[in-house]
């Protein structure tokens, strides 16, 4: 008599697998070697010169303002701003990039012109806005929005180009409607240029808005920092800066994620 053992059946782990699981630790452990290094070199210069304060005192300090709660309403205004101004550049330049890039027509008026206005420092055009908007979120928000538009509006346009010429075919052989059509066929496979433009578009408003705030603001992280540097709070000034780092760097750290997956499921 002859009995048959079923033996459990575990999950198979490949080379592959193993080497892109080893290769991400070593990358992480590289990017913590990194960090490590920044904060070292920063403490020996905080130890070379009295005008840099060390990441111990800068960490306290922005520790402080959180304690005592006065860089709160700094921080609202600050992300109020670039949250505005960048959903503005995004409900602006997504359609305008996908028109531009769908005809020949506007491609042919609007391209030289799109060049041309992104390479112009938009940080000329705050005194219009001030005017417009007076001191306040107002006149940062729409100096991020015209900051952010042109990343969002270029790469929209350059994904719909590139989509493959049978796909709008094969909505028309389905009898998509047309936004069936821009929901189904275009958005999905403009994904990944659309993440670019996100994220670079998110950058470029974040920047703006701290450029716009040591101009002219009532409130707002870069005029926090203006305020420390006029004090000579240095440690203040530091640890406000490493603040807008780590909020830029998360930022972009979470976009960057979401863009390589869609570049992967593309």
């Amino acid at each position: 008599m002859r009995t048959t053992v079923t033996l459990p059946s575990f999950p198979r782990t490949t080379g592959a697998s193993r080497t892109k699981s080893s290769a991400a630790v070593t990358d992480n452990l590289w990017r913590a070697a990194v960090m490590v290094a920044l904060l070292a070199v920063w403490a020996a210069l905080s130890a070379m010169s009295d005008l840099v304060a060390s990441p111990a005192a800068s960490f306290t300090a922005l520790v402080d303002l959180f304690a005592d709660g006065s860089i709160y309403r700094h921080l609202n205004a600050t992300l109020q701003a670039v949250a505005i101004g960048f959903l503005i550049a995004a409900a602006v330049g997504f359609p305008l990039g996908y028109a531009i890039g769908r005809s020949k027509f506007l491609g042919a008026v609007f391209d030289p012109i799109v060049a041309g206005a992104f390479a112009i420092p938009r940080v000329i055009f705050f005194p219009i806005l001030l005017q417009i908007f007076g001191v306040g979120v107002g006149a940062q928000s729409a100096m991020a929005a015209l900051a952010a538009v042109f990343p969002i509006m270029v790469s929209t346009t350059a994904g719909v180009r590139a989509i493959n010429p049978l796909l709008p075919k094969l909505a028309r052989s389905l009898s998509l409607s047309p936004l069936q059509t821009v929901a189904k066929i275009y958005v999905p496979a403009m994904a990944p240029s659309l993440m670019v433009g996100i994220r670079i578009g998110f950058s470029i408003a974040f920047i703006n808005v701290i450029i716009a705030e040591f101009f002219a603001a009532r409130a707002g992280l870069g005029l926090l920092t203006l305020r420390a540097y006029g004090q000579l709070d240095l440690p203040a000034m530091y640890g406000i800066i490493v603040l807008l780092a780590l909020i830029a760097l998360v930022g972009n750290l979470v976009l960057w994620a979401a863009e390589r997956r869609l570049s992967r499921n593309a």
